[in-house]
């Protein structure tokens, strides 16, 4: 993408947020007039941090000139503002927005230094009694790796696309967004209108930039209005275009080699029924037909049913969420079409008020639907994560946190090396005062490979390992 694009692209996103987010203003202000509570809670953090493989390196790795890159340690200096706004006016209507950019600071790789950021934006308010809004936004913008975890049912539904480009330090940028609004034709019959969006662009000349857009309508019928249980039915176009990174002169020398860009677009039709079993259980069910159209031949005219199914329980003490997804998505930094099988799981307990504890996992096959022509991009594979965490408030101003991430990537073709990736963390909070908090932390990262099929591929393997020590001034304000 030319730089001109890209900052053309993120001078629109930032525009578009803060377009809605004086909209929201605007219609909220007339509110606080009325004496309702607004909680705004600024904060300042300064961190320091040592990272013994700033560059994600295995220490063995080769240039084509036999230059040989080694591990590169660093000091980093981290000071991160940021500012959250909670205001609920109704007990129907919640608006909640974030913003923490954060100034990383080298001490000896000064050319490392960046700004990061990250914006959270949630609003869920009925515009009248027949009119709701719901809108969920979320942009990240970053250099570091290990700021791109993704949650195991995140809109890309892909969680292992992108390797090439989690490697390395570079600039990416990420943004979901999610709005929808419903609207009430009779007290049974909805409409609902939605719009979904995704951007994801990065650096790596070996992979593209996707740019996804979801526009679609659902027709719901209540059968049980005590219940609300409801069935619907649905229809979306889902458009994935493609952006290369290489430009003419990087072709031209031979050090860039552009993939087809060609994107394609899905369209989808479900019928689907939401029954609440009691007040602690509640399932969704849906299936359809989706079909897609795009330029290119083996990408037009493929065809799938498709569907979900999924139930939530809400325990005394925590909550259980499980669900199976079948659709069309992109490969993730390619232009390839996958049929992506995905069974999810979420769980949440409190066994007592001091512990609190949850595990979330997937497991997804991905099929891709055109011939490998991409030894690097096309292969079928299947993916699993897994995730258990534990809080521990040990006393009343000191707190303990584990985490441990795991991600296994087998292809089938076996021209790829399978791939495991890890990451551990642990830390503890120290709660001096009100408001002002200490963070002591460790995290172990390490990615191997299974397989020495691909020499080159063998250079991402690598170890990391991290301690921040921060401190953080976050007062709590109430109007």
């Amino acid at each position: 993408m030319s730089q001109e694009r890209e900052e053309f692209m993120t001078i629109g996103m930032w525009g578009r947020k803060l377009l809605l987010t004086l909209l929201m203003v605007s219609l909220l202000g007339p509110a606080l007039a009325r004496s309702q509570v607004l909680t705004l809670t600024p904060s300042l953090t300064v961190g320091e941090r040592y990272d013994d493989n700033i560059f994600q390196r295995s220490g063995d790795q080769v240039l084509a000139n036999g230059q040989r890159l080694k591990k590169v340690d660093d000091f980093i200096t981290t000071i991160s503002p940021a500012v959250q706004l909670h205001y609920i006016p109704r007990p129907e209507t919640v608006l909640a927005f974030e913003y923490q950019p954060a100034f990383e600071f080298f001490a000896d790789n000064h050319d490392q230094n960046y700004v990061s950021h990250r914006l959270e934006l949630n609003v869920e308010t009925p515009l009248s009694r027949r009119f709701a809004l719901k809108v969920d936004e979320r942009l990240v913008v970053t250099e570091e790796p290990g700021d791109r975890t993704r949650e195991v049912d995140d809109l890309g539904g892909n969680l292992d696309g992108r390797a090439a480009s989690n490697e390395v330090r570079q600039r990416s940028i990420r943004n979901t967004a999610d709005i929808s609004l419903a609207v009430g034709l009779t007290p049974r019959i909805s409409l609902g209108l939605l719009f979904e969006n995704l951007l994801e662009d990065v650096e790596d000349n070996d992979e593209l930039d996707e740019f996804r857009y979801a526009i679609g309508t659902e027709l719901g019928y209540l059968t049980n209005v005590a219940r609300e249980n409801r069935a619907f039915l649905a229809y979306a176009a889902t458009i994935f275009t493609f952006s290369n990174n290489c430009n003419a002169m990087e072709q031209a020398v031979g050090i860039c080699n552009p993939q087809n860009d060609e994107g394609f677009t899905v369209h989808t039709l479900n019928v689907g029924y939401e029954h609440n079993l009691s007040a602690t259980l509640s399932a969704r069910a849906t299936l359809g037909y989706a079909t897609t159209v795009s330029d290119r031949n083996d990408l037009d005219g493929n065809s799938a049913v498709v569907g979900s199914i999924g139930f939530i329980k809400t325990l005394r003490t925590g909550q259980l969420a499980l669900s199976y997804e079948r659709d069309f998505t992109s490969g993730g930094g390619t232009s390839d079409e996958v049929i992506a099988n995905r069974l999810i799981g979420r769980f949440r307990f409190q066994p007592t008020p001091k512990i609190t504890a949850a595990l979330s996992g997937s497991v997804a096959i991905f099929k891709s639907q055109q011939e490998n022509v991409a030894t690097f991009n096309d292969d079928d594979r299947t993916f699993f994560t897994i995730r258990p965490s534990i809080q521990y408030q040990m006393l009343r101003y000191l707190g303990a946190k584990a985490e441990y991430r795991l991600g296994l990537s087998k292809f089938k073709e076996g021209e790829r090396a399978d791939r495991t990736d890890q990451q551990f963390s642990v830390g503890a909070v120290l709660a001096i005062r009100a408001g002002l908090f200490v963070d002591l932390s460790y995290q172990y990262r390490n990615r191997i490979f299974d397989s020495t099929v691909e020499d080159d591929r063998e250079n991402g393997q690598f170890t990391r390992n991290e301690i921040l020590l921060s401190v953080t001034y976050q007062p709590t304000l109430r109007f």
